[in-house]
């Protein structure tokens, strides 16, 4: 799913190596990088950040987002742990562990995210109800949530 997406502000994945005990996942390397979480925990977020700036995190937050729903992919874990903040403040979204393609007939987790950023139509999710599986909209809402604590 990760080789499906190539976008500036998604993380590379180049190659998987497998053996018998362990899965190896050679993928870009961000120098200088801090969570997302990690930069807006500092007080002083909102003063060393310009609007502009912000702006431009929101706008490539959102954008590779559009990139993934354009694949069928959603990430389904988006939270500031899982955005990559580089030093010259490009965003990298990281984590693909709970992602899936959002027409997949049995999901792995059907009720999977963080708590705080997981959005309502996954909580209530039923696997034996077609009426309520969700979408990419669910990234939309956790993207939303963090937009909200920047």
């Amino acid at each position: 799913m990760m080789r499906l997406l190539d976008h500036e502000n998604i993380i590379k994945l180049y190659e998987v190596h497998e053996t018998q005990r362990s899965v190896y996942l050679i993928m870009e390397y961000i120098e200088s990088s801090q969570t997302m979480q990690s930069v807006l925990k500092k007080a002083n977020f909102r003063i060393s950040h310009t609007e502009a700036e912000v702006k431009q995190m929101i706008y490539s937050i959102l954008n590779a987002l559009a990139f993934m729903a354009s694949k069928g992919i959603m990430h389904r874990d988006l939270k500031p742990g899982n955005i990559l903040l580089e030093k010259g403040g490009k965003i990298k979204i990281i984590d693909f562990g709970l992602a899936t393609y959002v027409n997949e007939k049995k999901l792995l987790y059907e009720r999977c995210g963080t708590p705080g950023y997981i959005a309502p139509e996954v909580f209530r999710f039923s696997g034996s109800d077609p009426s309520t599986r969700y979408t990419v909209a669910c990234d939309v809402f956790s993207a939303g949530c963090i937009l909200f604590f920047m």
